[in-house]
Parts: C-alpha cells; sequence; structure tokens
C-alpha cells in the first residue's frame, strides 16, 4: 500500500468521548495487544471474555458444554454492553463479537476499532503453543486448520465491515501499539517505514 504526506492527519482520538475496540480471530493477539495500548494510553483495559466468565463462574468450555454456543453468544453480548457503558477504555472483544449486528452496531457509536488481521498460518502456530482450551473451545468438529479457515471465510467480511483501522498482526506488540497511537492521531507516523496500518477511508 502506498501513503500520501498527511494522510494520517486527522483529529487526535479523545478517551472522554469513546472506547477503543479489537477485534479479530482467537489468538491474533487482542488481549495482548489491547493491554499494552491500554498501558500506553493510561487507561482501563477491558476483555469481554473475561467478563462473561467471571459473570457465568466458569471457563468458556465449560459454558459451551453446558448451554451451547448461543448462550455464551448472549452472555457475551451483555458483557459487551456493560463494557460499552462508558467512554475510556480499551476493549478486547471475543473472536466472535461481530457475528451479531447489535454488537456491531454497539461499537460503531461508542468507539473506535482495530482489527487485527493475521493470517491462518501466524494463528494456527499460536494456537498450537498455547492451545488454551478451557478459553478457546473447538468451534467445529473440524481439525484445526480446517476449523481456521472456516471460521476466516465466514468472518473475515464482517471483521471488514466493522473496523475503523487494520492492524498487521504479525508484528511486534511494541510496533502495534505504535501503530495504533498513529492511526489514533496521537502519534506522528514515520514516514521511512513502509508497513503500516490500513485505513478503512
Amino acid at each position: 500500500m502506498t501513503f500520501r504526506p498527511g494522510q494520517f492527519k486527522r483529529e487526535p482520538f479523545s478517551l472522554q468521548k469513546k472506547n477503543i475496540y479489537l477485534l479479530g480471530m482467537r489468538a491474533s493477539g487482542k488481549t495482548t495487544v489491547g493491554k499494552a495500548l491500554a498501558e500506553a494510553l493510561g487507561c482501563a483495559f477491558v476483555d469481554t471474555d473475561a467478563l462473561v466468565v467471571t459473570e457465568a463462574g466458569q471457563d468458556i468450555d465449560a459454558i459451551v458444554a453446558g448451554q451451547g454456543w448461543d448462550a455464551f453468544r448472549s452472555l457475551e453480548e451483555a458483557a459487551l454492553s456493560r463494557a460499552a457503558e462508558l467512554p475510556g477504555k480499551v476493549i478486547s472483544t471475543g473472536g466472535g463479537i461481530v457475528l451479531s449486528p447489535a454488537n456491531r452496531d454497539l461499537m460503531y457509536r461508542t468507539g473506535v476499532s482495530f482489527y487485527l488481521a493475521a493470517d491462518a498460518g501466524l494463528l494456527i502456530a499460536r494456537m498450537l503453543r498455547d492451545p488454551n482450551a478451557a478459553q478457546r473451545p473447538a468451534l467445529t468438529p473440524l481439525a484445526l486448520h480446517d476449523e481456521v479457515a472456516a471460521i476466516m471465510s465466514e468472518r473475515e467480511a464482517l471483521y471488514m465491515a466493522s473496523m475503523d483501522h487494520m492492524l498487521q498482526a504479525h508484528r511486534s506488540v511494541e510496533e502495534l501499539v505504535d501503530d495504533a497511537l498513529v492511526a489514533l492521531g496521537l502519534k506522528e507516523w514515520d514516514y521511512s517505514e513502509k508497513e503500516r496500518v490500513l485505513d478503512r477511508y
């Protein structure tokens, strides 16, 4: 992608008015990047999956096993609603948060959304290193590689439609935080770098 001078000149983002939402597939780095970004901004960090677990008193795999995915999605929607009540937070969302039109509308109205884009190979490698089965129950009966491909195919368009900015998940956490700050208008972009955020506009 070619960048032009002034492309990232915009009114600085204000945490007093909006939240920051991180979208993307499981293992794309939303929680890790979200915590680092919140630290850089000096604001609160919220993870919707963690809110669901706290509210239910069970890990996600136990919720899904006992009540099914529909029940989890209802809890997830309620968690997002609570997180979005007040501005000033970085909010890491579950991978399937974009499946709900109500969730997409809420995030659009109350914040700026970043999509952590990652290819299937990166996601699979990360999940094999850290399966975290309690928080990442299988979404389909497919083998891991096939499941990731199928879910990406289902959700990619929703992530793209919901985002304000794209971040490349293979970059380091420090680089991703820097990219986000540039996209928010809170930091100048170093034009010597060729790889950067992809704006929606």
